[in-house]
């Protein structure tokens, strides 16, 4: 038989201690008890006040012969924490943590960085399931740490603090029911419901509500108070022998107090049939420190219609718990010792702490030398701060000295720029002036006394380079006096003429309209230059050194430029 060890679960108004033992493949219990909450020091597994529960548990163990027995298994039961079943690519079983490290963050909406992220693998992947079923839970560390701060002060080594959901379902893997089966933990502030079929976990959720609308209402009517709490327990128990609440409770009260939890489980019910169609749920077990509560089992059939008895009426559970007759109503405390989950951050182990105090140790040691080497550093970089600051103060004077001898040449160049910005100025303004815009009025004052009194200007385009005109007149001869006046003018460099059309109004008149474009700059026919020159003289000593042949093609070209450039002047 393995060592004893204690098996304690913390609710908001009791606290359950069992001293048990591995045995085989069951567990024996050798003692138990309950005992109530100092204060109001948990609430939803948070413990507010370790140090109120720890000296209340310790003397409490004192009390019941347990003191000796150091190490401890916590049933954690909290709505804080978080569930979640994922299902996993088939992978090796230590690379399961990793991957669900990895998708925390989708798993849970949740700021993961105050949270303890552990799990539980349900299912390996089957031919028909190519998967693996895992339970993710995320516990808060500020919750978590509570529990080892009440071990620290109450003397005690934790060895594993567990969910009480996996706490029931490993104490329930050993019915084996062949049939779907849920099993219906009945606290006073909390109920789970744990859906199995043999050993396997179909499904299993918690509801922040129990039996305390009916024990409050109990209390109530019979006049008890906080510290009666332990005996309204046994009163409203129906195989109690103080059992009472048959003869202070009507019917129709308790099904009014009952009927919040009955429908939460009708409802659970629902809800895994339709998601498990193909076999629906066949029997209801009570289970927990509330299961033979006045009226629920008689409530709970009715309302489900299936078949509804107490765990402690399962002779499988009976041979796991070596017929302990209180088995039933400390399963929470029980199944921790089997496969616990892993709600112990590394912060809080002991081990950790000692590599922490270590490794804070070199660190001290460490920071002492660093802090000697820096001090030492510091000097050398101050003395030869100093000695290059000498330095450069030598440097410094030296060129003082030198500017001050070059005052006049300074002045010179001062004086020297100044002229220069001056000169660059005036050549800028000079450039404007020198624009060829500025023909603009010489051009058209040629335009009115060298052109004919017929021509037409449709339009006229000015730019900086030049002028495009779109002109209309009488005739052709008028269009050859226009383009010759034009070549005349003093004021315009080139004149290209395109476009000439002759065509005639309804009236009959011949118009002649062209485009002349003009570019500004001086006339080179006023200087006996003819622009064309090049075009019809060509200078090519490789021409003049060919074949007759070549040179009668060349004479041909030269002539037919000629005739083609005439007309253009």
């Amino acid at each position: 038989m393995a060592a004893k060890v204690l098996s304690i679960e913390i609710c908001d108004k009791t606290v359950t201690v069992c001293r048990i033992a591995r045995k085989g493949k069951g567990v024996r219990i050798f003692d138990s008890f309950m005992f109530l909450v100092p204060g109001d020091c948990v609430s939803d597994g948070v413990i507010s006040s370790p140090d109120l529960l720890a000296h209340e548990l310790k003397m409490q163990l004192a009390s019941h012969g347990m003191f000796d027995t150091k190490n401890v298994y916590f049933a954690l039961s909290s709505s804080k924490i978080a569930v979640r079943e994922v299902k996993l690519p088939p992978m090796k079983k230590n690379l399961i943590p990793a991957a669900i490290q990895t998708n925390a963050g989708d798993y849970f909406p949740i700021d993961l960085d105050n949270y303890h992220i552990t799990h539980s693998v349900l299912d390996n992947p089957t031919e028909e399931n190519p998967f693996i079923r895992v339970l993710v839970m995320a516990a808060p560390v500020s919750m978590l740490e509570g529990y080892f701060a009440l071990a620290e002060t109450a003397e005690l080594n934790i060895k594993a603090i567990d969910s009480s959901g996996n706490s029931q379902y490993q104490a329930l893997k050993s019915i084996k029911s062949p049939i779907n089966t849920v099993y219906v933990d009945v606290g006073c502030s909390s109920n789970t419901m744990t859906f199995m079929r043999e050993d396997k976990l179909l499904l299993q959720r918690t509801f922040a509500f129990g039996v305390e609308e009916l024990i409050s209402h109990y209390m109530n009517v019979a006049g008890k108070t906080k510290q009666n709490y332990l005996d309204v327990l046994k009163e409203t128990d129906v195989t109690h022998p103080d059992f009472a609440a048959n003869k202070t409770l009507s019917l129709s009260e308790i099904q009014s107090d009952l009927e919040r939890l009955v429908g939460g489980i009708t409802r659970s019910i629902n809800y895994f049939n339709s998601i498990q169609r193909d076999s629906s749920t066949n029997r209801v077990v009570l289970i927990g420190l509330n299961r033979h509560l006045v009226g629920l089992r008689d409530l709970v059939a009715e309302a489900t219609g299936l078949e509804t008895l107490y765990l402690d009426d399962i002779p499988e559970f009976s041979d796991f718990a070596h017929g302990s007759s209180v088995a039933s109503k400390y399963i929470d405390c029980i199944g921790t010792i089997l496969d616990p989950l892993n709600l112990m951050p590394d912060q809080f182990l002991p081990a950790h702490k000692k590599i922490l105090a270590r490794e804070k140790e070199q660190s001290i040691t460490s920071g002492v030398v660093l802090c000697i080497a820096i001090v030492a550093t510091s000097l050398m970089l101050t003395v030869s701060a100093w000695l290059n600051y000498q330095s450069v103060g030598d440097d410094i004077r030296r060129a003082q000295n030198e500017v001050s001898g070059l005052t006049s040449a300074q002045q010179a160049y001062d004086n020297f720029i100044a002229i220069q910005s001056s000169q660059t100025a005036v050549n800028s303004l000079a450039a404007l002036t020198a624009s060829p815009n500025s023909q603009l009025v010489a051009f058209f004052k040629e335009l009115e006394v060298k052109m004919p009194s017929s021509i037409i200007l449709l339009s006229v385009s000015c730019t900086s380079e030049g002028v495009s005109m779109n002109i209309t007149v009488g005739s052709y001869e008028d269009a050859a006096t226009v383009i010759s006046n034009l070549r005349d003018f003093k004021s315009l460099s080139v004149v290209e003429v395109t476009d000439m059309s002759r065509s005639e109004n309804e009236a009959g008149v011949q118009r002649v309209s062209f485009t002349a474009n003009c570019i500004y700059g001086a006339n080179p026919y006023s200087s006996d230059v003819n622009p064309y020159e090049a075009m019809i003289f060509p200078q090519n000593p490789d021409a003049a050194a060919g074949t007759d042949a070549n040179a009668e093609t060349s004479s041909g070209t030269e002539a037919g430029t000629a005739a083609t450039a005439t007309p253009s002047n």
